[in-house]
């Protein structure tokens, strides 16, 4: 049964797009995770798969899917053709997601990726497409595979250990794996120039409220009122920076180097299955995985500024001014040492299946699956009436001690552990799922049988939101959130809900003349508060012995997450404010961005169309290409913060001090009005011979035309997208592969191509607006070896270099984030590798 339809067929020529991945295209990419399929996926296009504390701080140790560009929550993966539940964490944008880097490498069989929507065969979630991870169940004896990677410039290495035992007898099987990754960490210290614009103005600047001298000290001279007086010594210090400004210079803080472009990572998966046959005839197929992945670092500057911007009085004994001053900073600054924010991402899954035939030749497939997925997150920050306290002299344990933003060096440990804090949010998600398929043949017609099946699905889902008190936003009188009392960030909600939803849906496959396929289907979901009917049309059509034309139409939907619906979360996002002229307003600073959940979200709507051709002009070629559009209504979407301050900076949900200082925006999930995509898919499979072959994908953008929330329609193809909602999004994606394979050895070559795009974002003259193509070579060479220790064992040994030329990521200005585009482009540069696998 091929990935989109509930009547048997096969993928390679069937009526909707199908690319399959089996072991051989896994071993020759060289994926030890999921994360390093799905990097190889042409159509898929900004997914959250690599470490990014600045634009993806909530996601680390979690990998998802990205079909079309069109977002996470967009993409319906299912596994062994079952839905699983959504991460715990949430991207910066609120998207949800599957977190993929749950499933062992070590049990995959093969990926099928639906090029189309199927909301008629599946429900919600699937607009972009699906990708279906199918494990292995019949597998036959001992496997154990061993590999070691590190990056060649420097020392960040992954070691992972992996196996897989099948065994059993006429009725019953069982299979078992196991993977297990140590991974260590990359800083951005090591590779400076990927952080070159990570730089805070605030760090530790004093303002006098009232023209002042000082006469002597490290602060001597005279002052204006507020002029910006920087800290003393504050470029003697390991990442301190001035910053001019129109009246005296900031103490800014270049925070880039205290981050990881690669955490230090533990990985333990394990999945087991069962499948038994009864005498009468049914299979009964039971399955169970656990998950356990932990980022145990995660790095993060010493402290985040104080947004208050608090008045330091006269009084105390620190300030050299001898009169208040405004304190623009941070309470720990470069002289200090990163405290980590890590993440705890626990999965568990069990599916029980029972399938079989009546007496009449019809069969009968059903399930009942659970899946359950908690996200710890710790996130450091500083407790804001401690500190406000210790600015009078009333902090530490007994109350007696002033904290010193003058000379930092006069603040004590026990001072700094007792303003210091470290949040704890958890979120929990599980699903349940019952399915029953029947499916069978109706009549004779001209080309064959036609096909049917039917089948009804409830789904079951909760989210919960808990985490500290002090964390925990809360509501006055009239609803409105009250500031939680940290320095920085803004504190999440807690939230449990749960909904359900209920299906029927019917398909039927045609076989109209032998040339001639016609297929339909059509869903209807009854959700907690809407409905949806979504039908499918289809059609290939075997055109001649070399030819197939294929084609579909369908709807499908999306119903907004619970978190959506529901939660209230505050995330760090760089913004660049602006003056109301239009002109840019200070450097770009790390800004609260409040987003909120509504109630009065509507499900998301699209219209697919697809349009293919498959050539095969002979047994050793086929090529196939497609031309998809999807027509999207009322995307659910966050509004963006960085467009909000563009569109007006006076906005009411910019929120400013009394001075006209940006310190937060507030945002909500919305239905925006359509967006409208389109583009061409081609894929190659070529055998050249017994030994030679190349497949190849690729994946085309024409047009990707989006209406923002004030009602502008912008092109998002092409362009980085840092002040709408859409990711960065390259026009073309493509690899290839050149394999080589004897009869005991084997060699690839895989090609990796992503074009050129750019960036809006006003640049500095030293800067460009154009980001290059990325293109990078990977290689390896397999050889079987009969080493073991039984007569039939043996050996496998793998040598591997990923990015062969050593290419660098193309350079991104994108303000004080990043300067490449983790969502494009690898940090790592050459990587090699070494493999062992032992079969027996």
């Amino acid at each position: 049964m091929v990935t989109g339809s509930y009547i048997k067929s096969s993928p390679g020529d069937a009526v909707v797009p199908v690319q399959v991945m089996g072991r051989e295209d896994l071993d020759a990419i060289g994926a030890t995770t999921v994360a390093d399929v799905i990097a190889k996926l042409a159509i898929s296009s900004g997914s959250e798969n690599q470490s990014d504390s600045f634009t993806q701080g909530s996601t680390q140790g979690t990998s998802n899917v990205n079909l079309r560009g069109l977002g996470l929550s967009s993409t319906l993966v299912l596994i062994n053709g079952r839905r699983q539940t959504i991460s715990g964490s949430l991207t910066n944008d609120g998207s949800v997601f599957v977190d993929t880097s749950t499933i062992p490498a070590e049990a995959l069989e093969r990926v099928e990726v639906l090029k189309e929507g199927a909301a008629s065969t599946y429900g919600s979630d699937a607009i972009a497409g699906v990708v279906n991870f199918i494990l292995r169940k019949d597998f036959e004896g001992m496997e154990v595979n061993v590999g070691y990677q590190t990056t060649h410039d420097d020392d960040q290495e992954d070691r992972d250990i992996g196996f897989i035992w099948g065994g059993g007898n006429d009725k019953t099987h069982v299979t078992i794996s196991g993977h297990f990754l140590d991974r260590t960490p990359l800083s951005v210290a090591q590779r400076p120039e990927l952080a070159d614009n990570a730089i805070s103005t605030l760090y530790s600047t004093f303002l006098p409220v009232a023209p002042v001298t000082v006469a002597d000290g490290p602060y001597a001279g005279s002052y204006g009122q507020f002029e910006n007086v920087p800290l003393a010594g504050c470029t003697n210090t390991t990442g301190g920076v001035l910053i001019p400004q129109p009246s005296g210079a900031r103490c800014g803080f270049h925070y880039g180097p205290r981050f990881n472009l690669v955490n230090t990572e533990h990985r333990r998966q394990l999945y087991t299955n069962l499948t038994h046959e009864f005498d009468n005839g049914m299979t009964l197929f039971a399955e169970a995985g656990w998950a356990n992945n932990n980022v145990e670092d995660n790095p993060q500057s010493p402290s985040y500024p104080y947004l208050a911007f608090p008045v330091i009085l006269p009084n105390h004994p620190g300030n050299p001014f001898g009169a208040p001053v405004v304190w623009l900073g941070r309470p720990l600054g470069a002289d200090f040492p990163s405290p980590n924010a890590p993440r705890e991402n626990d999965n568990r899954r069990f599916s029980l299946n029972l399938t079989g035939e009546f007496e009449n030749g019809w069969s009968y497939d059903t399930a009942l699956t659970y899946s359950e997925n908690k996200y710890r997150q710790i996130q450091p920050d500083t407790i804001q009436s401690r500190l406000n306290a210790a600015l009078v002299g009333q902090g530490g344990p007994n109350g007696d001690q002033f904290f010193d933003p003058f000379n930092p060096a006069n603040n004590s440990q026990e001072l700094i552990d007792y303003i210091s804090y470290d949040t704890d949010t958890r979120r929990t998600t599980d699903l349940m799922v019952w399915d029953a398929v029947v499916a069978g043949e109706l009549f004779e017609m001209s080309g064959g049988s036609a096909g049917f099946a039917f089948g009804v699905q409830a789904r079951q889902e909760n989210y919960e939101v808990e985490t500290d008190d002090l964390y925990e936003i809360r509501f006055d009188a009239n609803g409105n959130p009250i500031p939680v009392d940290l320095i920085f960030l803004g504190g999440v909600s807690e939230v449990k809900t749960d909904r359900s939803s209920y299906a029927v849906f019917a398909e039927t496959k045609l076989p109209v003349t032998d040339d001639l396929e016609v297929t339909a289907a059509v869903r209807y979901e009854k959700l907690d508060n809407d409905s949806s009917v979504d039908p499918k049309l289809a059609m290939r059509w075997q055109i001649s012995d070399q030819w197939i034309a294929r084609a579909s139409v369908s709807t499908s939907f999306r119903e907004p997450s619970l978190s959506q619906l529901n939660a209230t979360a505050v995330s760090l996002q760089g913004i660049q404010d602006f003056n109301p002229d239009g002109t840019p307003k200070g450097g770009v600073a790390f800004i609260r961005v409040a987003s909120q959940g509504a109630q009065d979200l509507t499900p998301e709507e699209s219209t697919n169309y697809n349009l293919g051709l498959i050539f095969q002009p002979t047994e050793d070629l086929e090529l196939k290409l497609d031309y998809w559009r999807v027509d999207y209504e009322d995307l659910i979407t966050q509004q963006s913060a960085q467009g909000i301050v563009i569109a007006n900076p006076n906005d009411p949900n910019v929120i400013r001090t009394p001075s006209g200082q940006l310190i937060g925006i507030n945002t909500r999930y919305f239905n925006s009005s359509e967006v409208e995509v389109d583009g061409l898919d081609f894929e190659a499979i070529w055998s050249l011979g017994d030994a030679w072959s190349v497949k190849a994908n690729l994946s085309h953008f024409l047009n990707y035309d989006l209406t923002l929330a004030d009602g502008r329609t912008v092109e998002a193809a092409g362009f980085f997208n840092h002040d709408n909602f859409a990711r960065s999004l390259p026009e073309t994606k493509a690899n290839a592969i050149l394999s080589w394979i004897d009869e005991d050895q084997r060699a690839n070559l895989v090609l990796n191509y992503i074009s050129s795009y750019e960036t809006t974002r006003a640049v500095p003259a030293d800067e460009s607006q154009s980001i290059d193509s990325y293109i990078t070579l990977d290689a390896n060479y397999s050889i079987n070896l009969p080493l073991g220790f039984t007569d039939d064992s043996e050996t496998t040994l793998t040598f591997g270099i990923k990015n062969l030329l050593d290419e660098e990521p193309p350079r991104v200005y994108d303000a004080a984030n990043y300067s490449y585009d983790p969502k494009q482009h690898s940090p790592l540069g050459r990587v090699f590798y070494a493999k062992a696998k032992f079969r027996f």
